[in-house]
């Protein structure tokens, strides 16, 4: 994607007014294709500085605490040998630059070197699950942190555990639509799977409770490897949980293959492994309740995208693989109901990792 002239100059004005950025210091301006939910630009300094500046999606709630949050768990993390991207703050307050003209919200932060890990490797799942349990020990050892108002918005998040009306409203929503037809399967598949998740107490509190700090967004993309310090990224989302639901997400981003078997349970053994060397003390209990938490995150994100199929959104559409939104969300959806059916399947040996 190229940065047209116009688009140039406004964020030079953004980057002059709210950090003193201006055109003497600044040598170059380049998108970064990889921002799904915020747009994300890499800004290079003439003192060999790189910036990541980011305009934070609109449908983010609470976004004025992003900037506190983040800064919070700056400083719970110092330390604990994980990189984490520190924020700039703006020159006028606080810790985002705010364009009152259109409520507009945008962040400075600085660039951390390293790749995205390779999701073949047993050795940099591991290495990655080492750092989220870094993580999750300075953020809550002692005790928790103190966050503002944490985001909850489910729609970000995935943390929300899925019953069959969240299937089933789907289909009364979207009663009239031309395609709800060709999408009823699923949303019916959906709701049978949703049917089939455990309902004892100790399950259902993976999802609901909020005495932890956790990242809540731990996808593979999220972690960067470098032979200095790793790091993980996007902090968003950061709000109160069960370490389980970070871990799980880390083995459905990972563990999952888009081929039959589509559940890795060799990685999601390095996973699991990587994380008791360095994370919270989870007994084996806790551990098992691991591939029908997986199960649970894969249902949450099914729903998303059969309603997302329906309503032609995401936040980025890759048009060189899908010729819609449509048929790219229903693929999505599928691949999430599948998984889902297999985690259950192999329910007893997965939980034994």
């Amino acid at each position: 994607m190229e940065l047209g002239a116009g688009n140039l100059g406004k964020l030079m004005a953004i980057l002059r007014e709210g950090y003193g950025l201006g055109e003497n210091r600044v040598s170059e301006v380049k998108v970064v294709d990889s921002g799904r939910v915020n747009e994300t630009y890499l800004v290079s300094v003439l003192d060999g500085q790189t910036y990541v500046f980011q305009k934070l999606n609109v449908y983010f709630n609470s976004v004025e605490s992003i900037g506190e949050n983040w800064n919070r768990v700056a400083l719970a993390l110092k330390g604990a040998k994980v990189g984490f991207p520190e924020i700039i703050p703006p020159k006028n307050s606080g810790w985002l630059f705010h364009e009152p003209e259109n409520g507009a919200y945008w962040r400075l932060t600085a660039f951390l070197p390293g790749r995205k890990p390779d999701k073949d490797s047993l050795e940099e799942a591991g290495l990655s699950a080492r750092i989220l349990g870094l993580c999750h020990g300075a953020l809550n050892v002692p005790k928790p942190i103190d966050l503002l108002t944490p985001l909850d918005s489910v729609e970000f998040t995935n943390q929300k555990l899925c019953s069959p009306s969240d299937f089933s409203d789907i289909l009364n929503h979207y009663r009239g639509h031309p395609r709800l037809g060709f999408v009823t399967p699923d949303i019916k598949r959906g709701l049978d799977a949703a049917r089939q998740l455990p309902t004892r107490p100790t399950f259902v509190r993976v999802f609901v409770a909020r005495d932890l700090v956790i990242h809540r967004d731990c996808k593979a993309d999220n972690f960067l490897i470098d032979e200095n310090l790793s790091s993980l990224i996007d902090w968003d989302t950061v709000g109160y949980g069960d370490p389980l639901l970070d871990i799980g997400e880390m083995c459905r981003s990972w563990a999952v293959s888009p081929t039959k078997p589509f559940y890795r349970a060799d990685l999601a053994a390095a996973i699991v492994a990587g994380y008791r060397e360095s994370g919270l003390k989870l007994s084996s209990d806790d551990y098992r309740l691991l591939p029908a938490t997986v199960r649970g995150l894969a249902l949450n994100l099914a729903r998303r995208y059969l309603v997302d199929a329906l309503a032609e959104a995401y936040f980025k559409w890759d048009k060189d693989a899908y010729p819609s939104l449509y048929e790219q969300n229903l693929a999505r959806g599928r691949h999430m109901l599948d998984l889902a059916e297999e985690l259950l399947n192999r329910e007893i040996e997965l939980m034994n990792l």
